[in-house]
């Protein structure tokens, strides 16, 4: 069995893992500008995405970055209504998904920034911490694991998330 997983945004990456191998079998990135593409197209365009790679990979589940609070609230009202659209498409044509949170794929997979507690206490500092520093250590990790190479955090964390998912979730099917 197949699944796919998706770092779902404007800008992001996908891929597709074996289960039964836990073997990376694609991956890519999607982008639909700011400049061509205004949100509620790019919501149209990535649920149109799912099914013509679930298709083509021969996908049984979708797992998706689950979203978190962020500073801008604009964002992060917008990655709740992508989320939402992914969640309705997967319940109307009965596809099996599941949100894995950024927490668990960099907790697995070595990429976690750190956290504000631990910044706070004064033992890192702020160059340590945050964003930046979990996408270099995603680009790394999947460099050092699979031998790809790309620059694209989409991806990464697209292939971070399939490895997650593939090393620590039971996908049980109806018999």
């Amino acid at each position: 069995m197949r699944i796919l997983a998706l770092d779902q945004a404007r800008h992001g990456g996908w891929s597709v893992f074996e289960m039964d191998t836990r073997a990376l079998v694609a991956y890519g990135a999607f982008n639909f500008d700011d400049k061509q593409y205004e949100f509620d197209e790019v919501l149209y365009q990535v649920v149109l995405l799912i099914p013509k790679l679930m298709c083509q990979y021969d996908c049984a589940a979708l797992f998706i970055e689950d979203i978190q609070m962020q500073t801008n609230v604009q964002g992060f009202k917008r990655l709740a209504q992508l989320q939402g659209a992914i969640l309705y498409y997967c319940a109307e044509h009965e596809i099996l998904v599941s949100a894995v949170t950024p927490s668990q794929w960099q907790n697995y997979c070595k990429a976690r920034g750190r956290t504000s507690k631990e910044v706070k206490s004064g033992i890192l500092s702020l160059e340590d911490s945050g964003k930046k520093r979990s996408k270099m250590l995603s680009l790394q990790y999947v460099r050092d694991t699979y031998g790809v190479e790309t620059t694209n955090d989409n991806v990464s964390d697209a292939i971070c998330i399939g490895t997650y998912v593939v090393n620590n979730i039971k996908i049980r099917t109806k018999r």
